[in-house]
Formats: structure tokens, C-alpha cells, sequence
């Protein structure tokens, strides 16, 4: 199935007096990919479901879903146009939720889902030179869980896959599970529930998690560690050597990024990323009043250096949302897309955070659920992402949602 793009602007002129009246600078562009999904389709913001390469854009999401999680539809979709269509090139009903994925410099795709009935995860493998036709499947023993992240190490050939059953595994690009072990422990106060991972341009992988609070349904912490050498050891920031598995909570050595006063209220990690040297972290506590946090770490000390709260905001644009994503180029700007009010907002910082500036405010309102994009700004220039704009019954087992993508130029 071939969709294509549709403009979200009330046409062009009207599109280019509102940005002169607010100031921005780029516009999104969007392409409707799904007219009735679930109102769950992007579910998981927190890690890649769009990544563009050599043979084009892709980006999975979750179709249907039955009650018992044991029936899920999900898709992953192409675009050989830059975002102005997209076909459908494989689809599959599975126990899992929507699939990570992430692309080599060839072109090739790696995707990675759960399964909650056998309890392992599956790497799938669609090869470029095949035009990503039947994929080749191997299983990661015993890593399925409803949470995961997926990164992929091109200079090592290796592919890194954490699960929120606090396990670690390091594949080969052919399938191979190289390395497993148990990366946390549940702590006395909170487990781990939402993991992320990111890769530095030196080989440095980085991972943060948002933590569950054992008793009740309440996210109450969020942390960080990172390792110089693929998986082998883990320190904190400062770099203290780390020993797993160690607790994922406060009670563990790892170096905690919300505060102290947060812990009584949901806490959520947004999204991460890691350049020159220093972690920015995005995260929104649900106090009252609540508060947005940008804000940033030295890795080397783990000094806290940033920390802007209780907005999160260029100069007129606000990021109100729990989920978005930083979008990063070398040499370049750091981007973060989030959504305020149900339109979607871009902030760029020239200074690695010391200050923020608009970038751009999306015209139309949406119901934005779980909104995230590729961590890289794509070779052509451009921040790519996607969502769901949520009707139904709070999403509950309705598809009455609809599926979009979305590029926006990124100009320094």
C-alpha cells in the first residue's frame, strides 16, 4: 500500500505568514502513513522507529492490537521519495510491540521485536541487495519484554539490544548472540522500566533508563551509565568502574539524573543524547507545578553544569510534552523536537545547551501521542520523525488514529 504525503498547513501563503508572525524559521512537512491504526501505534517514543539511509526512509508501527497482547499487527513501511510517500514492504502479526530499527551505511535494516508468548526477542534482517524482500530471523534468547532499545555500532560490526528485563546483549550483523548478560537488578525502591541507548562517534554507548516504582504505578527516577568499551565494563559519570548487575533505582551506584524532590511524582526520560563530552537529557516531573527539564551532565565529572526548569523553551516556543527526541549532527546544531498544545515545536541550541533558540511551530493541532524520529539529522539534511494523533477511547482498542511522519529542514 502506497500512501502519500499530505500537507498540514492551511496552504502555502497562510503557512508563510504564520511563520513570519512567530518567528520560525523551517516548517514540517507531514505524510499521513496510517489513516486507522491503534491509538497506540508509535507506542515506546523512547527509542528509533524511523532511520533513513542509502535506500531510503523507513519507520515501523503497530497497526492492531488485541487486549491480550498476544495479537499485534505491525508494519514497516518505506520511502524511496524523501518522506513524500510511503509503501508498505513487510507486515506481521506477533505477541510485540512496534519494533526498533536502525540501517547500516549499506543500506541494509536491522529491526528487533519481542515476543511475550516464548519470552525471546527476534533480530530481523532485510538485506538492501535483496530490495528487503523476505527477511533473514534469528532469536535473542530469553530478551523479550514490553520495553526495549536497539543500537546499532557500525565501526564494530555489532549491534547493541536492551531489554527492560534488565538484560544486555551484543549481536554480530549476522544474527550471532555475542554477549548476554544481566545488565541491572531491581532495586528496593524501583525497577527498570524505560531503557535507552546512545553511541558517540568514539565508540562511547551511553545508557539511561526511567525506573518504576515497585509498589504502586508511579516512574520514579531516572539514571545513567556508559561503557568505553561495547558492553565489556560500565562506569558512572566521574568513572567509577560499575559491576552488573547492580540496582536500577537510587540504591544502585549509577549516576541519577532527576532530583531528589522528584521521586514522589512520575518522572520520565524524554530522550538523551551525548556530544563533546557532555549528556543532555530531556525529562518532565509531574509536580505540582510541573516541571520540564533540559538539562545537562559533564560525562568526564558528572557535574550537573545545566539545569532549565521549570519550562523548557527557545525564546516564544515552549516544549510541553512527555515524549520527543534530540536530532544531532556533527559539527552542527543540536536539535530537539518535542510538541506543545498538540502542535509540534523545534528548539536548537549552537552552544550545547548553554541556550536555546525556535526553530519552528507546527500550525495544525493534533491529539500528539509518543512522538520520536531517527537520532540523526539524515544525510540531505533533514530531522525525521513520526506519531500518532490519538482518538478513540483514550486509544483503548480503537482504530479511529492516524499514523504520520514528518521531516523538517534543518538550517544552522
Amino acid at each position: 500500500m502506497r500512501v502519500q504525503r499530505r500537507q498540514t498547513f492551511a496552504g502555502l501563503f497562510v503557512a508563510a505568514i504564520y511563520s513570519a508572525v512567530v518567528g520560525a524559521e523551517a516548517s514540517f512537512e507531514l505524510t499521513l502513513v496510517d489513516d486507522a491504526a491503534h491509538g497506540y501505534a508509535t507506542f515506546q517514543s523512547h527509542n528509533q522507529k524511523v532511520a533513513a539511509g542509502p535506500t531510503g526512509i523507513f519507520m515501523t508501527h503497530l497497526r492492531t492490537r488485541n487486549e491480550a497482547y498476544t495479537a499485534q499487527q505491525w508494519r514497516l513501511s518505506r520511502s524511496t521519495d524523501g518522506g513524500d510517500s510511503f509503501e508498505t514492504v513487510y507486515e506481521e502479526t506477533a505477541a510485540t510491540n512496534p519494533p526498533v530499527i536502525e540501517i547500516d551505511g549499506d543500506g541494509n535494516l536491522y529491526l528487533v521485536r519481542a515476543d511475550f508468548v516464548d519470552g525471546n526477542a527476534y533480530l530481523y534482517r532485510f538485506d538492501a541487495a535483496s530490495d528487503f524482500g523476505k527477511p533473514i530471523i534469528t532469536p535473542i534468547p530469553n530478551a523479550a519484554a514490553g520495553k526495549y532499545a536497539l543500537m546499532l555500532d557500525g565501526a564494530r560490526r555489532q549491534l547493541y539490544f536492551f531489554s527492560h528485563n534488565n538484560s544486555f546483549h551484543v549481536l554480530s550483523l549476522d544474527g550471532e548472540v555475542q554477549v548476554t548478560y544481566n545488565l541491572l537488578a531491581a532495586g528496593r525502591n524501583a525497577v527498570l522500566q524505560y531503557p535507552h541507548l546512545v553511541l558517540t562517534p568514539q565508540g562511547q554507548l551511553h545508557a539511561a533508563w526511567t525506573t518504576q516504582h515497585r509498589e504502586k504505578y508511579m516512574y520514579r527516577d531516572i539514571h545513567h551509565i556508559f561503557s568505553p568499551d561495547a558492553g565489556t565494563t560500565w562506569r558512572d559519570m566521574g568513572g567509577a568502574t560499575l559491576t552488573p548487575p547492580f540496582a536500577a533505582d537510587d540504591t544502585g551506584p549509577s549516576t541519577r539524573i532527576s532530583l531528589e524532590d522528584e521521586f514522589d511524582v512520575h518522572t520520565w526520560l524524554s530522550n538523551f543524547t551525548v556530544r563533546e563530552g557532555k549528556a543532555h537529557f530531556v525529562y518532565l516531573a509531574q509536580s505540582r507545578p510541573g516541571k520540564h527539564h533540559y538539562t545537562r551532565f559533564d560525562v568526564r565529572t558528572g557535574v550537573r553544569e545545566v539545569d532549565t526548569t521549570p519550562d523548557f523553551k527557545g525564546s516564544e516556543f515552549e516544549v510541553r510534552s512527555m515524549s520527543g527526541f534530540f536530532a544531532t549532527r556533527e559539527d552542527s546544531a543540536l536539535y530537539y523536537v518535542g510538541s506543545s498544545g498538540g502542535r509540534l515545536v523545534c528548539l536548537r541550541t549552537s552552544d550545547n545547551g548553554d541556550s536555546w533558540e525556535d526553530v519552528a511551530l507546527g500550525v495544525e493541532t493534533f491529539h500528539v501521542y509518543s512522538l520520536g524520529g531517527a537520532r540523526r539529522v539524515t544525510d540531505d539534511g533533514y530531522i525525521i520523525g513520526s506519531f500518532t494523533d490519538q482518538h478513540g477511547d483514550n486509544g483503548a482498542l480503537e482504530f479511529e488514529s492516524k499514523v504520520y511522519f514528518f521531516r523538517m529542514r534543518a538550517e544552522d
